[in-house]
This record gives structure tokens, sequence and C-alpha cells, in this order.
């Protein structure tokens, strides 16, 4: 009796809310991220119309440049969120992408548009290195799957939101009052984030074991060349899109970010001592779990990233809803992503908690997921409009419940380097994202439509989940995984 009323102390108790009420900020804080990220593809036609836009695929590159900046800065994002205090860090990205937003809205050519994109892809870099370097830090292991659904699903309500508010605001007033409203939005959720009751703020403190103090100036030859090289290579990658375009510029931070890991992985630590970036990321990328996540959210992000982009055109343009009919129509996937995310999350937690292991649970309600998202398949041989909505509802529901449970997988890979580990495979996934989109618009300008862009979308995770099923390896209170 005891012991049962202790447990009942303990979850009412004061922290234990706080811990809960942290979780539902920040999906407020994601929930912002996407309504900024998605506002303009729900404005497509007028934005193309004022900046003499011809193609989809271009219009596609105006996404990646958002994704590229996005993946390119995931990697120092996921290490300041590990040796930073993360609630100022995330304070101040929310800040400065909410500020992106706002100067989008004054964009006088296409040029600064797209600059903006980039700023934009900058400061939501950190919203995932931080928000999971939070959840891993304040919640139990069996209650991480929910507190990430609850953080993510921040994603779909925000994707929700968006197409009934943009397209309504964008036809009154113009795409830039648009723009403007959502970025305004973002400083409120500074200053409520700030004012915050905090019962426990060592919990934001960074808990590496290197000392972030460190800096470069005892770094090793190798370590400065390389640090060096990285730094060349970010600026040669930005003056080479000023003569020819984004497409090298993806190929350039491709060879940048996977070079990288594999110089860290094939040189010794000890080579980059006094360069704390790289003598952490020597050690994630020596994981091989690492690199089994890689092909997950590889696969997971090109679809999701897909349906944000491409979504709101399809239904408007393809099937010919118009903006506001087709942003109502875009909203409903989304709403059934936020049950995929509170879903997928509880139920991997439930099944662990009765005995099946926090793993298995987890690959068993991606299995059931990669399943849903698979339907989106066949989506190009369809005609009806309501079954394609509907068929699209089960495919955005399938990838949020799919996504909840591969964020606890991340956090499982090196606790002592969540932010790390999250920022690179973050980065790596939303940098295939970003180059699918351009790839899409091509594809559809080809061969007429979506439909084979549905095909390599939908069946795309059950590769991810296969990597997963035969990569991860055996845990001794798991036993094997299939």
């Amino acid at each position: 009796m005891s012991s049962l009323i202790k447990q009942v102390r303990s979850a009412t108790e004061p922290g234990d809310r706080w811990t809960w009420s942290i979780c539902w900020l920040m999906f407020a804080g994601t929930v912002l991220c996407y309504m900024d990220r998605q506002a303009i593809s729900l404005v497509k036609s007028p934005i193309m119309a004022e900046f003499g836009l011809t193609s989809d695929e271009s219009f596609g590159w105006i996404g990646a440049s958002f994704g590229m900046a996005y993946a390119l800065f995931q990697l120092p994002a996921g290490f300041l969120a590990d040796r930073t205090n993360v609630r100022s860090l995330y304070a101040i990205a929310v800040g400065g992408w909410s500020l992106a937003g706002v100067v989008a809205a004054f964009s006088p050519t296409l040029g600064f548009l797209i600059a903006c994109r980039v700023a934009l892809g900058v400061g939501e870099s950190f919203n995932w290195p931080c928000g999971l370097r939070i959840t891993s830090r304040i919640l139990s292991p069996e209650d991480r799957a929910k507190g990430n659904g609850i953080f993510n699903s921040g994603a779909a309500v925000g994707a929700v939101i968006t197409p009934l508010l943009v397209p309504g605001i964008a036809v009154r007033f113009g795409w830039r009052v648009a723009f403007l409203t959502i970025g305004v939005l973002g400083f409120l959720w500074v200053a409520a984030w700030l004012a915050i009751r905090v019962p426990r703020p060592e919990v934001f403190a960074a808990t590496t074991a290197d000392a972030p103090s460190q800096g470069l100036g005892k770094s090793s030859l190798r370590g400065r060349v390389s640090l060096l090289a990285l730094l060349m290579g970010s600026v040669g990658m930005g003056m080479t899109s000023l003569w020819y375009g984004p497409r090298p510029v993806w190929w350039g931070i491709a060879l940048l970010m996977m070079g990288t890991l594999l110089v860290v992985g094939a040189l010794p630590r000890s080579d980059f001592q006094g360069t704390p970036i790289f003598q952490s990321l020597g050690e994630v990328v020596r994981l091989r779990r690492f690199w089994v996540l890689v092909m997950v959210g590889v696969s997971i992000n090109i679809c999701w990233h897909f349906l944000v982009f491409w979504m709101a055109s399809f239904l408007q343009v393809d099937r010919n809803l118009g903006m506001q009919l087709g942003g109502i129509a875009t909203a409903l996937p989304f709403l059934a992503a936020d049950a995929g995310n509170l879903l997928g999350g509880s139920l991997s937690g439930r099944m662990a908690r009765r005995g099946m292991g926090l793993i298995r649970s987890r690959v068993v309600v991606m299995g059931l997921a990669a399943t849903l998202i698979a339907s989106g398949s066949t989506i190009g041989l369809m005609s009806n409009t309501t079954l394609i909505v509907a068929t699209l509802s089960i495919m955005a529901l399938g990838s949020a419940a799919y996504m909840a449970n591969y964020f606890s997988l991340c956090q499982d890979v090196s606790p002592r380097l969540t932010g790390l580990v999250v920022g690179v495979l973050g980065g790596l996934a939303n940098l295939f994202a970003a180059g699918f989109l351009p790839l899409a618009g091509r594809l559809k300008e080809v061969t007429g439509g979506f439909g084979t862009s549905f095909v390599i979308v939908g069946l795309l995770p059950l590769l991810g989940l296969a990597a997963l099923v035969f990569g991860w390896g055996q845990d001794p209170a798991e036993g094997n995984l299939v």
C-alpha cells in the first residue's frame, strides 16, 4: 500500500507535471516551425507568378534551399545542443527563424526570398536536436516515445493549421501578410518559453564529458586542417551557388557532409584533440546503429517532406481544388498525422510496459506504420479525389507514427551525445529529402503527374524498416527483433 501511495504522489508532483508542460510547449514551438516552413507551398501560384517561375522543378529548388541549409546546420545544432544551455539555445533558434519569416514578407526579389528560406532553415535546424535533447533529459526511457510523440505532433498540427490559415490570408491580403503573421507568433512563443517556471534548471545544462571551453587552440595540425577545409568548403558552396545554381550546391553539401563523417571515422580520435566537435563526431560514426538509423531517417524523411512540400500543390492544381478548398483538403492528412504521432508513441510505450521490450515494441509499431505508408504508392492510379485524400491521410498517419519511434531510437544510440546524433541524422535525412523535392517536380513534368513520386515515397520506409530489423543487432534484454 505504501508503495502505491508513493507512485500516486510521484505522478502528481509539480516536477512531473512540469516535464509534460515542457513537452507541450515544445509541441507549440514545433507547430510554429512547420507553419513557417509549409506556408510557401500553399502560396505556390502567386509566388511563381510574381517572380516569373515557369517550372515545378524550379519551385522545388526553393524548397530545397531551405532543406539544404537545414541539413548543413543540423550537425552544429546538435553539437551546441549537447554543449550549451539548451533552454537558451532553443529560444534563440525560435527567435531567429521567426525573424527570417518576418523578413521574407518584404522580399523584393526571388534571390532575397531564397536567402530568407536559407536563414529559416538555419534556425529550424535547432528544433529537433534541442527538443530531443530535452526529452531525453526530463523523461524516463519508457515515456520518451510518448514525449517525442507530443513534441513531434506539433509538425502535424502546424501542417493542419497552416493550410486552413494561409490560403485565406493570402487571398484577402496577399502572401506577404501570411508570412508576416506566422513570424510574429514566433516571438510570442519565445516570451512564453522564457517566462515558464523551471523547478529543475539543471536538466537544461550541458552534460557531455568534454568541457565546452576546450576550443581550437590545442588542436592537432590534422584537426586544424580538417576544420579549415570544412569552413572553406562551406564558403565555396555559397560562392558556387551564385554562378552555377542550386544543383551543384546540393552535391557540394552532400560531399562535405559525407566526407566529414568518413574522415573523422577513419582517422584516430587523438588526431582531433582540442577540436571537440570532431572528437564527438568520431565517436558517433563508429557506431553501427548510427548508420542503420541513417538509412531509416533518409527513407522516412523523403516521404514526409514530399508530403509537406508537394501535397498542397497536388490537391490545389492537379486535383483542381483551388487554393482555399485545396488548403482544407491538405489539412485532413496532417490531422491524421497528428493522431499518428500520439498513437505511435503511446502504443510502443504500452507494449514495452507489457513486457515486449523497448526496441522490439518500436520496431513492431514502425512495421505497422510502414504498411500504412505503402498504401500511398497507389495514389497515382486513383481518380476519385475523396479516395485520394483518404489514402493521403492513411499515409500521413503512418509516417508520423513511424517517426515518433524513429526519434526514440535516435536517443538510444548515444545518450551522452543525443543532440549530436539527432543533428547528424537529421542533417543527412533532410539533405536527401531536399534533393528529392526538385526531382519530384521534374518527374511531374516528364510523366505528367506525381504518380511515380508517390510510388517512391510510399515504398522507401519499407527499406528503412528492413535496415533496422537486420542491422540493429541484439540487445540482451530484447532478444532477436525478428
